[in-house]
């Protein structure tokens, strides 16, 4: 269900810092407790060799979907993400895609790790107990279904973890 990689991509941290540019006076609320949460951008806004690359582990799982949109977190000490999935359930709700994050920049140790609930809305729902911890780590490309719940808990060191996140549907 939780498909986990690493991938050999270049560094995209400068990249993904001038498109958000001054994020202290902009950005959206959606999950985030504190933190930075680019505007939606659209799929020809991803740098093309990052855009091939998550296309090609999306499409092992489904080759049916395409990218609709994707954003940028950037997260700083204390912030972190109340649980929440990617579905969007507005009339004529969608079929289940699938979601993923990819992290840019992790510095170092307890930024804050994903943990995935589960999902509530598939033909087979399933709730993990425990719950599915992910440690962040540059490079890492995690995809799940869009219906799939998930929080990240609070970064605990005083640098930024920059991650983009995305939805595929059909």
């Amino acid at each position: 269900m939780i498909k986990d990689y690493t991938v050999k991509l270049p560094d995209y941290t400068d990249t993904m810092t001038r498109i958000v540019g001054d994020y202290t006076q902009i950005g959206r609320v959606k999950s985030n407790k504190g933190g930075y949460q680019s505007a939606l951008l659209e799929p020809e806004d991803m740098p093309d060799s990052l855009k091939k690359c998550i296309d090609y582990y999306v499409h092992v799982i489904d080759n049916t979907v395409n990218m609709i949109h994707w954003w940028i977190n950037v997260n700083g000490k204390s912030h972190a993400n109340n649980s929440h999935d990617h579905h969007d359930r507005t009339p004529p709700a969608e079929e289940v895609g699938v979601s993923g994050v990819f992290y840019v920049s992790v510095p170092e140790k307890n930024m804050g790790d994903i943990v995935f609930q589960g999902t509530v809305m598939s033909s087979n729902p399933t709730m993990f107990n425990p719950p599915k911890k992910f440690e962040p780590q540059s490079n890492r490309l995690l995809l799940f279904p869009s219906d799939c719940f998930h929080s990240v808990e609070p970064n605990q060191s005083d640098k930024e973890r920059i991650s983009l996140a995305f939805n595929y549907t059909r």
